[in-house]
């Protein structure tokens, strides 16, 4: 709005500037839920039944890229932020065919049940059937996301609370083999809770300091939690940490994280089987925590310190 002001004999001309006015918003359908703030989507959960995972794509920050990769062409499978077993009782859960888009086990999951609040924090709930193609179920698992209100600067948490079951053959639950295992590979270790991540430049950092260490660009530290810090050219946009319960493995849970410069390849994965396969008798439960922690600064040793201490 534009007004003409008297000053000293002189037409002052004004312009009125009204202050921006955050919006925020719930955008729903059948298959997905996602919260935008200014028109920018911050995190968007999938459950299509046609894809092959529930999902989380993309997670973001107003005004910055992604930080997470969805079906990139060299790994289809990865998901941008996704749960998966790797093997179930010697079935392969991980990999979708190229042609088909299936995998040799079946990831199925109910429809979620959905709670939303008007300052963006949300409850999702689902029940996900692990099974084989000859239709037996190797296991089940009760999920619970919950998402955390945005702040001022965007920064929000996924908590991840998840529950699994053996089915009634019991779930031999395992991975590629490590290195120094027979048979063992520089890719061994991974499966669980995972995020692939954008092609950014990334830097990596754990609640027992930088992880800077990437023979064959692999590294396994063992740590409480890690995170990547990225930066697009010059501008520091942030970085996205993952916590892990120290029920889950202890203070020093394994982690199995990819940060290949030549491919720009940037994966993390809460390797909870890289220790050992895990075997559990027939209905034996596992429960797994996590928090996933979004922000626009750079993750520090001591701030994934503090970061666990104020979740616990």
């Amino acid at each position: 709005m534009r007004r003409f002001l008297a000053c000293a004999g002189l037409v002052c001309l004004a312009q009125a500037v009204a202050p921006q006015v955050a919006r925020a918003e719930w955008v729903r359908d059948s298959v997905s839920i996602s919260w935008k703030s200014n028109g920018a989507t911050l995190w968007r959960f999938s459950f299509d039944p046609a894809s092959g995972k529930p999902f989380f794509n993309p997670i973001a920050l107003r005004g910055n890229p992604s930080f997470t990769n969805f079906k990139p062409e060299d790994h289809p499978w990865h998901y941008g932020l996704w749960f998966s077993w790797k093997y179930i009782n010697h079935v392969n859960y991980w990999e979708e065919d190229r042609t088909s888009g299936h995998a040799a086990g079946s990831t199925r999951w109910s429809t979620p049940a959905i709670t939303t609040r008007p300052d963006g924090s949300a409850r999702i709930s689902m029940n996900v059937t692990y099974s084989r193609a000859t239709g037996e179920v190797d296991m089940t698992e009760s999920r619970v996301l919950t998402v955390s209100a945005p702040k001022v600067d965007d920064s929000f948490t996924i908590d991840w609370d998840l529950r699994f079951t053996a089915g009634k053959e019991g779930a031999v639950l395992d991975r590629t083999p490590m290195p120094g295992e027979p048979n063992g590979a520089v890719n061994g270790g991974y499966a669980g809770l995972s995020v692939r991540l954008a092609p950014l430049t990334m830097s990596v950092v754990s609640t027992e300091g930088p992880v800077t260490d990437f023979p064959g660009s692999r590294a396994r530290p063992n740590a409480a939690a890690v995170a990547g810090n990225f930066s697009d050219g010059d501008k520091q946009i942030g970085g996205i940490a993952i916590l892990s319960d120290p029920a889950n493995m202890g203070a020093k849970a394994p982690w199995y994280i990819i940060n290949q410069e030549r491919d720009k390849f940037r994966f993390i994965c809460a390797a909870v089987l890289a220790p050992a396969v895990r075997t559990l008798a027939a209905g034996q439960q596992w429960n797994l925590r996590y928090r996933v922690a979004v922000k626009p600064t750079p993750w520090t040793q001591d701030a994934l310190v503090e970061a666990l201490a104020a979740w616990h």
